[in-house]
């Protein structure tokens, strides 16, 4: 479960590189489900009504309160120019920033999901209850956004800026084993990671 953290901190803390980053993290979040024997991609992707509506629901709540939110409240809470400089060394800037845009839209909701309320909690749960995994998954799904917040935001502010992380791998878990599918997840976090895009776009930028 620490190996996501460890690739985040490997590309983005220590070689300060977001493609570099990009690389590490999600080969790992691909092939260490796909090269499990225990695991099946089609035993946790499903496409019923129900796991469609309440990812559209949840992720536009969730687009709401992150792109609403820091429109109305991110002077109180960003210093913007540190930020355009951090997120320019980091690679938000030209071009690139397209690329950047489809892998966190298209690429990143679904290898996320895939992994942590696929596979992890697949793992925690065949040794324990669904509940511990839905706590076990948010907690270490949380733990390398942590990493990439520190440079952003100020303590105890950084601490803050994850809450909602958590509480949405709370939420993502809770819709895994109610659904018994990943499919809202992936649907609602799509729309979730839409607002922190329109949050770049739309104030930062």
């Amino acid at each position: 479960m620490v190996g996501p953290t460890l690739m985040i901190f490997i590309g983005l803390q220590w070689l300060n590189s977001v493609v570099i980053t990009f690389l590490l993290f999600y080969s790992w979040l691909l092939f260490v489900p796909i090269l499990s024997k225990r695991f099946s991609i089609k035993e946790v992707i499903t496409f019923t009504p129900q796991s469609i509506w309440y990812g559209i629901i949840s992720g536009t709540v969730f687009f709401t309160f992150i792109f609403g939110g820091l429109f109305w409240l991110h002077a109180y809470f960003i210093d913007l120019e540190i930020l355009r400089q951090l997120l320019d060394e980091w690679g938000f800037s030209g071009n690139g920033v397209f690329g950047l845009m489809f892998v966190l839209l298209c690429v990143n909701p679904i290898l996320e999901e895939l992994y942590w309320r696929g596979f992890v909690h697949n793992r925690i749960k065949a040794k324990g209850t669904a509940a511990h995994a839905i706590w076990m998954t948010a907690a270490f799904y949380t733990l390398y956004h942590f990493l990439s917040v520190i440079p952003m935001f100020q303590w105890p502010l950084n601490i803050v800026a994850v809450l909602p992380v958590f509480i949405a791998g709370l939420f993502w878990g809770y819709l895994r084993e109610k659904t018994a599918s990943i499919t809202a997840g992936i649907i609602s976090h799509v729309l979730g990671d839409l607002g922190i895009m329109c949050v770049y776009w739309f104030i930062i930028r």
